[in-house]
């Protein structure tokens, strides 16, 4: 499962499958956010469309307000000039000029006021300008002859216009009939007709304004009692009627006029910026379709991440826990609960502390018992760092490394290591290196006794001249001259010879003795058995004895020896720095040929630092750092020219290191290289416990 998670990639069809209802779904969240932005358009739409409607009815309540007012007020002196004609039915010019100037006076839109007794105009006010108004017979003009006998039969006056007029331009023409008493009658009989002419294109002016008239077309028609439209268009065209106008009933004593208005060019099909809106909500609507697209993909990446870890999770052959920031197991995998067995406490959502109580009263713990309490105090107060790992001995014997560590969040991550195996190879390896460590310490015991022994001889024999039978020969010798003649040369050959094998077989012991040495101690180091028996000393108590021991060699082979030292005390254990010391400058003399060995002691405030520099040949620069290997030899040929066992300088680094301090090499082929050994001037605790009964298991 873990391989197919992570190494094969979704096929096309099962994509198509997964990714086909999503794209269904985000379709429709696109679709109904578009359309729910439709919605709120068209409402934007009613509402821009509205508020010009309300601006138009605006606009038009002043129109009306104004006709209104003024044909009111000519109404109103028409009536009263008719009432007068009625009152007065034989009235002459004069009378009717006098009655008719008021009305002149109050309106300066008016063209005439004419009465026309029994349909024919024979009075009219100003007559100059009229005159071709005289004599006018309604019945010899069919148009106006009809709404005039409608005016008589309905007893109603009426507006006229705009019509052309006889004395030229256009005018509109306010009627009123008239009904006086003949004789001694007491009925009304119709007497005839009064109007008023008024100038259509003043008076339009007076009402409307430009700034309206450049804005709408405005329309204002008669509107019959039965509610139907008239005949009589007073203003506008009958075309603008089917835009959809604003409509305003306007009142007049005359009758009920009906007052529209529509804009120049219609109604707008949209409000403004609508496509920049559109934009918007498309927009929009991609953005919250990717965002939805993207939070799908995260779900889907994070769905199979988090299968993926589960996987790999469940895959481990370790056990895995994590516990959230209130100390709640949150997630493990199989191999952590087989660890605890199928009757433990160990489920989702137990406390970690739990855990441990179960741990403690089953006894899994073994550094537990008889200190539970202790122990569980310990065990709340341990750190979370790496410092402290500590191994677990299950009751079935496997031992499982434990490692928790301190999330972030407050969260803890745990991993429990089944090193069984490890462990036993371990102990195994361990057990070969203390029988390795322990043969040969036996072994350089056993061969540094006879060796001991040889070279003690070796040393008599070198000196066989100084033997007592060596002297008792000479004294035998003395007192025979006849004899020694002949013998002593015999004897003297015989005595260099010894003497010069006995050297030989001497300096083949001491380096034998020394690689015995050397195998000792690297062994004691390497099995920490090795003790340092510190103690404060003179800086020249340590070099002294190097320098007094070194200089015959160096100096035999040709070489300069430069020693320079500060003056100073180290806290350290000189014998085996002066090991160290000796190693390095044998070291450079061994490689250097011509030239000399500086030995440099820097005492500082916290530090002491030794320097051993040569002019030899050197040491490649890949092979600098691995000098300090066990049996390293930077060339396998050198081991034949030079000698050694490749074990002095990692002997001389373990010291340094033991010391609290370090050892480091630096070099130029064909140049020389130079070694440096700082130490500590102070007490350094050398000491390293390696044993595993000092730790404490602290992890459940």
């Amino acid at each position: 499962m873990v391989t197919r998670l992570l190494g094969n990639r979704p096929s096309q069809h099962r994509s198509l499958r997964v990714w086909a209802p999503r794209c269904l779904l985000i379709a429709m969240v696109c679709g109904l956010i578009l359309t729910f932005g439709k919605r709120i358009e068209d409402l934007s739409y009613q509402t821009y469309l509205q508020n010009l409607r309300i601006n138009a009815a605006i606009d038009l309540s002043t129109i009306r307000e104004k006709f209104e007012a003024q044909m009111v007020d000519r109404v109103l002196r028409l009536n009263q000039l008719a009432s007068a004609l009625a009152a007065n039915p034989d009235m002459n010019q004069t009378e009717f000029n006098i009655k008719a100037v008021d009305f002149l006076l109050q309106s300066n839109d008016v063209i005439n006021i004419a009465a026309a007794p029994d349909l024919v105009v024979e009075m009219v006010f100003p007559k100059t300008g009229n005159e071709t108004v005289l004599g006018l017979n309604y019945r010899n003009h069919p148009k106006q002859y009809a709404k005039v006998r409608e005016a008589l039969r309905s007893r109603r006056g009426q507006i006229d216009g705009p019509v052309q007029l006889v004395q030229g331009g256009r005018g509109l023409i306010l009627r009123q009939p008239v009904f006086a008493r003949q004789g001694t009658s007491s009925a009304e009989e119709p007497w005839g007709i009064v109007s008023v002419v008024l100038d259509y294109d003043s008076f339009i002016n007076s009402i409307s304004s430009d700034h309206l008239t450049a804005q709408y077309d405005i329309v204002l028609r008669e509107r019959r009692p039965d509610n139907r439209p008239g005949t009589e268009l007073l203003l506008g065209e009958v075309a603008a009627l089917s835009r959809d106008p604003v409509v305003m009933t306007v009142n007049v004593p005359l009758g009920v006029w009906e007052l529209a208005a529509t804009p120049i060019d219609g109604w707008p099909k949209h409000r403004p910026m609508y496509l920049w809106h559109w934009f918007l909500r498309v927009l929009f609507a991609s953005l919250v379709g990717f965002g939805l697209f993207y939070v799908l993909r995260l779900a889907d990446n994070r769905r199979r991440a988090e299968s993926r870890l589960t996987n790999g999770i469940e895959a481990l052959p370790h056990g895995f826990v994590m516990f959230n920031p209130e100390g709640e197991l949150v997630a493990m995998n199989k191999r952590y609960a087989e660890m605890h067995g199928a009757s433990s406490v160990v489920r989702l959502g137990v406390h970690y502390e739990d855990i441990v109580k179960s741990s403690l009263s089953k006894g899994i713990i073994r550094s537990a018992i008889g200190r539970e309490e202790e122990w569980l105090e310990e065990w709340r107060n341990r750190p979370l760092d790496g410092s402290l790992d500590p191994e677990q001995v299950l009751p079935n014997g496997r031992i499982i490394q434990t490692s928790d560590r301190l999330m972030d969040d407050g969260s803890v991550v745990g991993l429990r290591i089944d090193i069984t195996d490890l462990k036993r190879a371990q102990q195994a390896a361990e057990a070969a290196n203390k029988a390795k460590t322990d043969f040969m310490g036996v072994l350089s015991h056993e061969l540094r006794t006879p060796l001991t022994v040889i070279l003690g001889h070796a040393r008599l024999a070198r000196h066989i001249d100084r033997l007592p039978p060596a002297k008792a020969l000479e004294d035998a010798l003395a007192a025979h001259p006849e004899a020694a003649q002949e013998i002593k040369p015999l004897l003297d050959a015989l005595t260099s010879q010894v003497t010069g094998m006995m050297a030989r077989l001497e300096r083949s012991g001491d380096h034998l003795l020394s690689l015995i040495s050397e195998i000792l101690d690297f062994a004691k180091l390497e099995s920490g058995s090795q003790t340092l028996q510190c103690e404060t000393r003179n800086i020249d108590d340590i070099v002294g004895p190097v320098e007094d021991q070194m200089r015959p060699m160096i100096e035999e082979k040709g070489l300069h020896f430069n020693v320079k030292a500060d003056t100073g005390d180290i806290h350290a254990d000189p014998s085996r720095i002066r090991q160290v010391l000796i190693n390095l400058v044998g070291n450079a003399s061994k490689f250097t040929k011509e030239g000399g060995i500086d030995l440099t002691v820097k005492v500082g405030d916290d530090e002491v630092e030794f320097s051993v520099k040569d002019s030899g040949i050197g040491i490649p620069e890949d092979q600098v750092n691995r000098v300090f290997e066990a049996f390293h030899q930077v060339d396998s040929t050198s081991t034949r020219q030079f000698g050694g066992t490749g074990l002095g300088l990692a002997i001389s680094r373990d010291i340094a290191e033991a010391h609290g301090g370090t050892l480091t090499a630096s070099s130029v082929p064909g140049e020389g290289s130079t070694f440096v050994l700082r130490l500590p001037r102070t007490a350094h605790d050398a000491t390293v416990d390696n044993s595993d009964d000092t730790r404490r298991n602290l992890v459940a």
